[in-house]
């Protein structure tokens, strides 16, 4: 028995040579990324376009991708904080939501806030977020 095993193994020899060594490059490059990414230092991003790696500081001039302009030369868009209600419902949603959306404009209600909507008995729709 002792001696056919030896026999196949001589016969094949040089493929299972190579499958070893492959099993074991494997397992040496799972463990090598393993350890490298132990080692990565993480990534802060602070106001102002500064961002640090490591021990190092670095300045990111951020720009919009439409005009190549930078974006503290722009003027920040206000929010519209405006929230819709259906004069069929007792729900109010913001401008930006779905549910706000599918209201017939001839149905529409508009408060200038969601306390000016809650104050005349209206509640946040469930599926609307702030």
């Amino acid at each position: 028995m002792l001696a056919k095993i030896a026999g196949l193994v001589k016969k094949f020899q040089y493929h299972i040579f190579l499958a070893v060594c492959m099993v074991l490059i494997a397992v040496i490059s799972y463990n090598l990324g393993q350890i490298n990414s132990l080692k990565k230092t993480p990534i802060t991003v602070r106001e102002g376009g500064e961002w640090k790696v490591g021990g190092g500081n670095q300045k990111a001039e951020i720009f919009n991708a439409v005009d190549n302009i930078p974006r503290s030369t722009l003027n920040p868009q206000k929010l519209d904080t405006r929230v819709v209600a259906s004069k069929n419902s007792d729900k109010y949603h913001y401008s930006w939501c779905s549910g706000g959306k599918r209201i017939k404009p001839e149905n529409q209600i508009w408060f200038n806030s969601a306390q000016e909507a809650e104050s005349r008995g209206y509640v946040l729709a469930g599926n609307c977020n702030k």
